[in-house]
């Protein structure tokens, strides 16, 4: 547990440093989950107008500019829409009121649009990549030992792109989906499928599904987990209300704003269509701009292993993945490195994890600490001295 420990000291303190230096806490699309968390929150409902005009007469460190970059027009219904889906505002309305707790014990007096109200999201954020990390580890302890397991995490955190979204821009969707996949593979490993555990099951299903849409295809592995299981199908149908409940925020936001629950803002959004290119999918892995395999290669022995293991599940899993996510008209996605990627970092921990499985501890070390250092350096390009704006 020390190793938590000191990721959440570390990721707090950047994170804090970053929102204090830049004057606001919630970056990129983030702006949009934070719209209904607000309008949820503060307001009651989903009435979108107080954040929305908040957002574009923003503030930052030197000028004012609009963190809006999405049709704001009215809908059919007449109320103002919302492009991104429900799931992580709805993850973030717990974080705020922890922030209004702190804002009356303090009788700091501050209010909704303060920077202490965004810093809600980002905490929430890094809580879910560690506890995400922590259900990881005690997944791979399955097929490998403690010491391998723990070692992975490590190198994960360290090593990659998991670093950069735990302490520099923890307020996406991304930090719940990978909490959920975590969550998920460990769970279903030694559960027995009973109908309460279905439903349950069911239920987180239909939270990711709107959280990240995408991201559903992740569970191919966790539903082979669960058949492996040999449940019997009477148990398995009671899976069907739990997505339903599950799922149940982002169906009641598309009747509240289309007039029927079939009418998925996601995907009548102007630009939201898959293409498929295979220019777009090798540079989805291999772009020196933000290509997966470039920003975090820690990944390709990951992948490796899984492969080395005959994995084929998870292998297909990945590459299925990276077709859909890569026909994305903005493949390559925005922020440090592939970030729609994200959300399958677990897989890539198992491969890991097989990998260091058959070496020494000092090996290991010899595996991390290179791609530690490639990470800390495009960080400091990134980030400190901004020289991706050329790029």
């Amino acid at each position: 547990m020390k190793k938590y420990l000191l990721f959440f000291v570390v990721a707090i303190v950047l994170f804090f440093s970053h929102a204090l230096y830049t004057k606001h806490g919630v970056y990129g699309d983030g702006n949009g989950y934070y719209s209904y968390t607000q309008a949820l929150y503060f307001d009651k409902g989903l009435a979108f107008g107080p954040v929305y005009e908040h957002l574009r007469n923003f503030e930052g460190r030197n000028y004012i500019f609009s963190r809006i970059f999405w049709d704001t027009s009215v809908g059919p219904k007449g109320v103002l829409g919302n492009p991104y889906m429900i799931g992580a505002g709805v993850l973030w309305v717990p974080s705020l009121l922890f922030i209004s707790a702190v804002n009356f014990v303090f009788g700091l007096g501050v209010g909704r649009f303060d920077l202490i109200y965004e810093l809600g999201p980002g905490i929430s954020g890094i809580l879910f990549i560690l506890f995400g990390l922590y259900f990881l580890e005690k997944y791979l302890g399955n097929f490998v030992s403690g010491k391998s397991a723990s070692w992975t995490i490590i190198a994960l955190f360290f090593g990659s792109y998991v670093f950069y979204y735990t302490a520099l821009e923890p307020a996406l969707s991304h930090q719940p989906s990978f909490f959920l996949i975590c969550f998920l593979l460990w769970f279903t490993k030694g559960i027995k499928i009973n109908k309460a555990n279905s439903f349950i099951l069911g239920a987180l299903f239909g939270l990711l599904a709107i959280v990240r849409v995408v991201d559903v295809i992740l569970l191919i592995p966790v539903i082979f987990n669960i058949l492996g299981r040999k449940p019997k199908v009477k148990d398995l149908v009671f899976g069907i209300p739990g997505v339903l409940l599950g799922a149940s925020p982002q169906l009641i936001y598309q009747y509240y704003a289309y007039g029927t629950v079939l009418m998925n803002n996601y995907f009548i959004c102007s630009g939201c269509f898959w293409r498929f290119d295979v220019v777009h999918f090798l540079q989805y892995l291999a772009s020196p701009v933000r290509g997966l395999f470039v920003w975090s290669p820690l990944f390709v022995i990951g992948f490796w292993g899984l492969v080395k293991k005959r994995a084929w599940v998870v292998v297909g899993t990945m590459v299925f993945f990276w077709v859909v996510t890569s026909s994305w008209p903005a493949y390559l996605s925005a922020g440090f490195g592939q970030r729609y990627a994200f959300s399958q970092t677990p897989y890539f921990a198992l491969g890991i994890a097989y990998l260091f499985e058959r070496r020494k501890e000092v090996e290991k070390l010899l595996y991390i600490i290179p791609f530690a250092l490639w990470n800390g350096i495009l960080f400091i390009v990134f980030y400190v001295l901004r020289l991706t704006r050329s790029i």
